[in-house]
């Protein structure tokens, strides 16, 4: 006769209570998904997003909405096991392992902290691009950060050297601010002659260089014009008028395109997108360069829950947006906010911008 083993009453207990505390206890997950999307031209808790002192701000129909992820969990706790699980049956959330993101000596505290930066120098560049582009003057200090091993620079400009000047084929600049130096190496092509005057301690050289190419992105496009083979860091930024902010409880660095585009349209006469509702994301360089950002997919579901027609991606993010189109949103690759704001005036215009969409950009892409 086979023994029979009948479940106790305390056994049973004892399984249901484990399965409580597993279902509330934090874990070793977090769960991602769309976050607030707010719109850089409006309001946040009944407080205008961005407020600009010393120049006319101008009233506007367009709506240009930045997109955030929400996360559950942070680098100290994970979320909890009944959170995690309803997160495997949804499709618009992502389980991820903390220990994917973070090590364990990370702590939430400096994730934070970290985030809070990011998104400070976010506020502090798109402002000053956004000035840039809509013809107010501003200045800063470039200083040399690194040379490029093997590069133009290498051996001639060290780290400490604060940029002066630059010249080639007759053409000469004051480096006052980081957009004229990269319009100025955006026009010369590779294998130029250029003279560098910089100081270093209390001295001031002049170097010769010749620049170069630079190298293919993953998608293969090369950007125009050369380089110097050089890192520099910002500091010392001066500009009139002043650009403010109020945002609460969103870090990162992936706003600044949204907050340039959004800042230009409040310095410049009329609607730049019409009544046209565009979402983005993106970081900004004091170039205006748009760069790479994480959670695109969360972003994209949070801007069409927000009614946006129109999405502009970072194009290094193209291929990640590729199946996860919103039905009846286009998503646009961008590179710079140059590009940005000529394809939000042509999509107020009802008109086509001169971009590829991110399907259409990924194709570039090695697979």
């Amino acid at each position: 006769m086979v023994p029979v083993v009948k479940p106790s009453l305390t056994s049973g207990k004892a399984f249901a209570a484990a399965t409580v505390i597993a279902l509330i206890m934090p874990g070793a997950y977090m769960v991602e998904s769309a976050g607030p999307v707010v719109d850089t031209t409006g309001q946040m808790d009944g407080s205008s997003l961005v407020t600009i002192d010393g120049a006319p701000v101008y009233d506007t129909d367009s709506t240009f909405l930045m997109t955030t992820v929400s996360a559950v969990g942070n680098p100290d706790v994970g979320t909890p096991g009944a959170h995690a699980l309803l997160a495997l049956f949804d499709p618009n959330a992502q389980l991820i392992p903390i220990r994917l993101l973070y090590p364990r000596t990370y702590t939430a505290a400096e994730e934070n902290q970290k985030n809070q930066a990011a998104m400070q120098n976010s506020q502090d560049v798109a402002g000053n691009v956004a000035l840039e582009m809509a013809g107010y003057e501003t200045k800063m200090k470039l200083t040399v950060a690194g040379a490029l091993e093997g590069g133009p620079a290498e051996g001639k400009l060290a780290a400490g050297d604060v940029l002066e000047k630059i010249e080639a084929g007759g053409e000469t600049i004051d480096v006052h601010s980081f957009s004229d130096l990269s319009a100025f190496l955006a026009r010369t092509a590779p294998g130029s002659e250029v003279k560098v005057t910089y100081q270093r301690g209390e001295e001031s050289a002049e170097v010769a260089l010749t620049t170069a190419a630079y190298e293919p992105d993953a998608s293969g496009w090369v950007k125009p014009g050369s380089q110097l083979g050089i890192a520099v860091t910002v500091s010392d930024v001066a500009a009139d008028p002043q650009v403010n902010f109020a945002v609460e409880g969103i870090g990162g660095p992936s706003a600044g395109l949204m907050f340039t585009i959004g800042i230009y349209d409040k310095l410049t006469p009329g609607s730049l997108a019409g009544e046209a509702k565009i979402a983005g994301t993106g970081t900004i360089a004091y170039n205006g360069d748009v760069g790479p950002i994480g959670g695109i997919q969360h972003k994209l579901r949070g801007a069409a829950s927000a009614g946006a027609t129109d999405f502009f991606a970072p194009a290094l993010n193209c291929p990640e947006t590729v199946g996860w189109e919103p039905e009846g949103m286009n998503i646009w690759s961008v590179r710079n906010a140059s590009e940005a704001i000529h394809a939000a005036e042509a999509i107020g215009k009802g008109e086509r911008p001169e971009l590829p969409t991110c399907q259409d950009a990924s194709e570039g892409f090695a697979s």
